[in-house]
């Protein structure tokens, strides 16, 4: 008996003894990891949290960095909290006593071709087959809106914000070899517009064209557009002019269309396109909802402003947000607010794009590489963030780094 208990004694003792150097192993080799990822930071921070929510890994945990794109989920958790996920977009259709058809815009990001062919059949299945001429009302945004960091080039990604955009403010268009000029999407037609825009356009190209460097061209493609499509769907049109107008307050509207598209799925593409200009319409959107119309980014900063520091508690010296996109070079952040604000995300974390199965947001700028998510474990959702200032984008590797801790 007293053989049987000093062997049982032996037992437990040796399994001590092995689990404390696996233990201790494991320690070694966290350690050394996260050394590896210090020396690949030379100017950011790294964030990890462990289960119970406190941090693994700070590396510069306070200091204040560019986020660029990563900034979008604070954008869509604002939108979520303030609007609600079932928010959609609405579009306002009025007829005067000339037989117009006046459209008021509301800032939806979404007003896309597919989303005006919806528009044009509501208007006709209510008995609309015949209008004198299109007056546009985009009174809803100023219209000396200028969102900072965004620029008058060709890119999409700078893409004019307003009240009544179509498409983005961009024309997807080609030429075929034969030189003959074709829409790039199959659900918008050409416009009168397009077809100029493509026309330099060297035999068998295609390219998705920024109109905003012309703001009369912003005007000018969504009138062609919707005129073209109400068209389309059996509505005649007897003057080809368009004109812009704004619809006196006490009217009712002939029609109230809503986008088919959910808030949840409108960030979804936010998030998974990382398209500035949605991020700003809501970003607008929201300003003009609490403060009143029209929207201006002086409205919008004071909602956020408000949002940002009472209900999420954060210091004027940990998060700096002059727009919704993170394209202006004037956001910042620091890696422990980044990482309070993924932790708040953690329930819509179907929102975000999967990169190598973790739920993930980047963000990027010239010398800017960052990552925001969470890393997926047998436990559950850990989240992460890498912002990186640097000429060296190391973030890919880093992250494979925080997935073997």
């Amino acid at each position: 008996m007293e053989n049987m208990h000093r062997r049982t004694t032996l037992f437990f003792q040796s399994l001590l003894i092995l689990v404390f150097s696996l233990f201790g192993s494991l320690n070694a080799s966290t350690n050394e990891t996260i050394q590896k990822i210090r020396q690949m930071v030379q100017n950011g921070s790294v964030m990890l949290n462990d289960e119970s929510g406190s941090p693994l890994i700070a590396i510069n945990p306070d200091s204040l960095y560019l986020p660029a794109s990563i900034i979008k989920v604070l954008t869509a958790q604002i939108a979520l909290d303030l609007l609600g996920p079932d928010f959609r977009f609405k579009t306002e259709c009025y007829t005067n006593s000339n037989s117009d058809l006046i459209i008021k815009g509301y800032g939806d990001p979404f007003l896309v071709s597919d989303e005006i062919r919806l528009l044009a059949q509501t208007l006709k299945k209510k008995g609309l087959t015949r209008i004198n001429r299109l007056i546009l009302d985009r009174s809803y945004f100023a219209e000396d809106l200028t969102i900072p960091g965004i620029s008058t080039t060709s890119n999409p990604y700078d893409a004019l914000n307003g009240a009544l955009v179509v498409n983005f403010n961009t024309i997807n268009v080609g030429k075929d070899a034969s030189g003959t000029v074709y829409s790039a999407e199959k659900e918008t037609p050409l416009t009168p517009l397009a077809i100029a825009k493509a026309v330099s356009f060297p035999a068998g190209s295609k390219q998705r064209i920024n109109l905003s460097a012309n703001r009369e061209n912003c005007s000018r493609y969504a009138s062609e557009l919707i005129s073209t499509i109400l068209r389309e769907q059996g509505i005649e049109i007897v003057d080809s002019s368009t004109g812009e107008a704004k619809v006196g307050t006490n009217r009712k509207p002939y029609l109230t269309y809503v986008n088919s598209r959910p808030l949840t799925e409108v960030l979804q593409g936010l998030l998974k396109y990382s398209n500035n200009f949605i991020a700003n319409q809501i970003f607008l959107t929201i300003g003009a909802r609490e403060k009143n119309d029209p929207a201006t980014m002086q409205k919008s900063s004071m909602v956020f402003e408000e949002y940002i520091r009472k209900k999420l508690n954060i210091p004027e010296d940990q998060l700096k947000m002059v727009e919704g996109s993170g394209i202006s070079r004037d956001n910042k952040v620091s890696g422990r607010v980044m990482l309070s604000i993924m932790e708040r995300f953690k329930s819509n974390v179907a929102l975000l794009s999967n990169k190598n199965g973790n739920p993930v947001k980047s963000g990027t700028l010239h010398g800017v590489s960052n990552y925001a998510g969470f890393i997926r474990t047998a436990s559950g959702l850990r989240p992460f963030v890498i912002i990186l200032n640097q000429e060296k984008a190391n973030r890919d590797t880093i992250m494979k780094l925080l997935g073997r801790i």
